[in-house]
């Protein structure tokens, strides 16, 4: 096994105590000093392990030179059900970053490029849970959808998408994703508000939306907030039989 330093220790009785609610959301997190003597420590190791949880998003520093440290409120997990807004309610909030018809194909991103052939409408949008932004949805939609009547219709961020499709006699019914776990692009640690100094990861997700007929009516490049999120799956195990 590896060998374990200190300040490991340290880290995880720290973190511990925050998951815990020892250590309370908005709360002043202990100084170096005072960490030093509870741990007989000395000062680097406390350092490192203070570093890791604010690397973790766990501890913040604010006020006059960053002097000051909090523990930070972690977010709520939610688990996704389909549409954004018929998931959250009242609680949710579409921010609309673009709403426009794409007709040239070297504007599409490559997974979009791949399954779709313009026009197609680009609808982006920045999702908010209470005043927290968890996700950015960037959607493309095929013209066999009636483009300029839909765009009128998402044109209010209190229209659900996939209920706008089925006003419209399109019902989506399979959904069909990747996903893979990453550090946030720049762009979007500023769009998604994330805490600076703390390494929290977002998951990308590529989505397609298909009608029952196996009909092509979405395709979504989704970035969610790792920590805000969490992910259920159910499938079935392929038995392996043996001669």
């Amino acid at each position: 096994m590896p060998r374990k330093f200190r300040w490991e220790d340290i880290a995880a009785e720290l973190r511990r105590r925050i998951l815990s609610g020892e250590l309370k959301p908005g709360e002043k997190f202990p100084t170096n000093l005072e960490l030093m003597k509870e741990f007989d420590a000395h000062s680097l190791t406390v350092h490192a392990a203070v570093q890791a949880l604010i690397q973790e998003g766990l501890v913040f520093s604010h006020g006059h030179g960053g002097r000051e440290r909090f523990v930070r409120p972690l977010p709520e997990r939610s688990t996704r059900r389909g549409g954004f807004l018929t998931e959250f309610g009242e609680r949710g909030r579409l921010e609309i970053l673009r709403l426009e018809v794409v007709s040239d194909p070297g504007l599409l991103p490559p997974p979009v490029a791949e399954r779709l052939r313009p026009p197609v409408l680009r609808y982006h949008t920045r999702q908010w849970r209470d005043r927290l932004a968890v996700a950015l949805s960037d959607s493309y939609l095929p013209d066999r959808l009636p483009l300029e009547g839909l765009a009128r219709m998402l044109a209010d961020p209190k229209t659900d998408l996939y209920r706008a499709m089925e006003s419209l006699g399109f019902a989506p019914a399979i959904c069909e994703e990747t996903l893979v776990a990453r550090p946030p692009r720049p762009e979007e640690a500023e769009l998604l508000q994330l805490p600076r100094h703390a390494a929290v990861p977002v998951v990308e997700i590529h989505r397609q939306v298909f009608d029952p007929e196996g009909n092509l009516l979405e395709v979504c490049l989704l970035v969610d907030r790792a920590d805000c999120y969490e992910f259920v799956y159910r499938f079935s195990v392929e038995r392996v039989t043996t001669l």
